[in-house]
């Protein structure tokens, strides 16, 4: 039998130090290999950060850039594509303009990315590595820290599972780009820098004091500077000892700009970040204490490529980093003093009633995960206050940093679990007003099912020991087992299913059977 020949996949990634391009071959992630891939050092994200804008000038450059990349596709036959924008774009004021240029002139779409999913598209990669080269297996935390530009990503993996995700506004270029020449240039600058960082990652201190953290995993643009400054050159991975990192800290707090061009050969632009880079290090060093470094030359590109293959292919990588952002999402449960048991009773029906219901509702797989992720955190609100938990259940979670999720997901995740118990999907809501049609109606769907299974469990007692759905023409029939009384649980299914019906024109009927 004739062989299939391998698929291809570009990912074009416009970044605020690079642009980027990489074209592949495979037909299994196991087997990817890289046919093309260019890189363009970019000045975008100084230029962000110290005006709030990206100049006309610059995204002339770039979409010539971006010709010639469109050019490679064709030449190598690549219909399969993605080009995504990170920070410069993301936070540019003009922001719509840059994109619609890229489009007139270029043809391409650009889609630009929210922090959490820039740091976990590195993730998916960085797991990917430090698997492949045994380093997942023992028992004590990884600290896996991405420094870009303009952000920095705390990820802490423990014991098989997510445990913690931070992302902070801060990185390298950025701390830079806070101070003007003549505070860089004074002899304070160093203690100045110290404290400005330190008050910047304050928030992450106390949680990494609650973790036996073994290895710190660095990736980001700056461990190449990091790299040669040590003398050492890059592979995939690459180990450094404290006593190397210490001794570098200390030649480098005592350098002035001049110093640093010249001790190490580098350009100006490059020298200086270099005390931004080594003070942040250390600071990071300080609040986790490990045993080890190591550093990781995995880009964004490399995730998104390894993402979109492992998606494609059906590969058990995509499934481990689902089941650990479901991790993550209990994690953060945790952190608000939420009850596990109700909430995982609560997933359990909604997705039994989603799966029951695939030919009415025609969602798909993702929309199921939204659900979960729902379910999981419905309750999450009653830390802040009992009566208007719903309202607060909504707010935290648009509040926090949920990796792996964009933000119309995540204003869906947040909208079913407002809408879990009190009222229903209106536009007299502003949070529900100003979503999209398409959302809307999933929202809709998403919390009409919730809703239902939130019902089943309404005393938070786990009075139902199995359940089972069918559908009998405009009807969906639900039996439950239980022993116990459930008046509480039928009067306030009644009550939801008034606005199931008006979702999906389908009466629901709660029956109970005695165990």
């Amino acid at each position: 039998m004739a062989r299939h020949a391998p698929d291809r996949f570009a990912a074009i990634h416009v970044g605020s130090e690079q642009i980027g391009v990489q074209i592949v071959e495979y037909s299994q992630l196991e087997d990817v290999k890289i046919v093309e891939q260019s890189y363009r050092q970019v000045m975008l994200g100084e230029e962000t950060f110290k005006t709030g804008r990206i100049s006309f000038g610059a995204v002339s450059e770039i979409c010539e850039l971006l010709k010639g990349y469109r050019r490679m596709l064709a030449e190598y036959g690549v219909r399969d594509y993605r080009l995504v924008a990170t920070t410069a774009i993301r936070e540019a004021q003009n922001q719509p303009y840059i994109i619609d240029q890229i489009k007139v002139k270029t043809g391409f779409n650009v889609e630009v990315v929210e922090m959490p999913q820039e740091i976990f598209y590195k993730y998916v990669s960085l797991v990917r590595t430090v698997q492949e080269h045994g380093l997942m297996n023992a028992k004590d935390g990884m600290l896996f820290v991405d420094i870009s530009s303009g952000g920095l990503g705390f990820t802490l993996y423990e014991e098989g599972n997510l445990r913690y995700q931070q992302n902070i506004h801060i990185g390298a270029l950025r701390i830079k780009e806070s101070f003007d020449k003549n505070q860089r240039e004074s002899s304070h600058f160093h203690q100045a820098l110290s404290e400005y960082i330190s008050s910047t990652i304050e928030p992450v201190e106390k949680e990494m004091s609650r973790h036996d953290i073994k290895r710190l995993v660095l990736s980001g643009p700056e461990t190449k500077l990091l790299l040669k400054m040590l003398g050492k050159d890059q592979g995939k991975v690459t180990f450094v000892s404290l006593s190397e990192f210490s001794a570098l800290y200390k030649q480098v707090r005592y350098l002035n700009l001049p110093q640093i061009i010249k001790n190490f050969d580098l350009t100006e632009h490059k020298a200086e970040i270099v005390l931004p880079t080594i003070v942040l290090y250390k600071q990071i060093l300080s609040l986790t204490n490990p045993e080890e470094i190591v550093i990781l030359s995995d880009q964004f590109i490399d995730g998104i490529v390894i993402k979109h293959i492992a998606e494609k292919t059906g590969h058990p990588h995509d499934k481990l980093i689902e089941d650990q952002l479901i991790n993550l999402c209990w994690e953060i449960g945790k952190r608000f003093y939420y009850d596990p048991v109700h909430a995982a009773t609560v997933e359990k029906w909604s997705l039994m009633l989603f799966d029951k219901l695939a030919r009415i509702h025609g969602l798909g797989e993702r929309h199921r995960l939204l659900l979960k992720i729902s379910a999981i955190l419905h309750d999450i609100g009653k830390h802040v206050n009992l009566r208007k938990h719903y309202f607060y259940s909504y707010r935290l979670i648009i509040s926090s940093d949920m990796m792996g999720f964009s933000e119309a997901e995540k204003h869906i995740i947040a909208n079913v679990a407002f809408y879990h118990s009190k009222g229903v999907p209106s536009d007299a809501d502003a949070s529900f007003a100003n979503l999209t049609p398409n959302q809307k109606v999933t929202i809709s769907k998403l919390s009409g099912i919730i809703r239902l299974a939130d019902a089943i469990d309404r005393s938070h007692r786990q009075k139902v020991s199995h359940a089972e759905a069918v559908l009998r023409g405009d009807e969906l029939i639900i039996t439950v087992t239980s022993s116990d009384d459930m008046s509480l649980e039928g009067w306030t299914f009644a009550d939801k299913a008034d606005f199931f019906e008006d979702v999906f024109g389908i009466k629901a009927t709660l029956i109970r059977r005695t165990g």
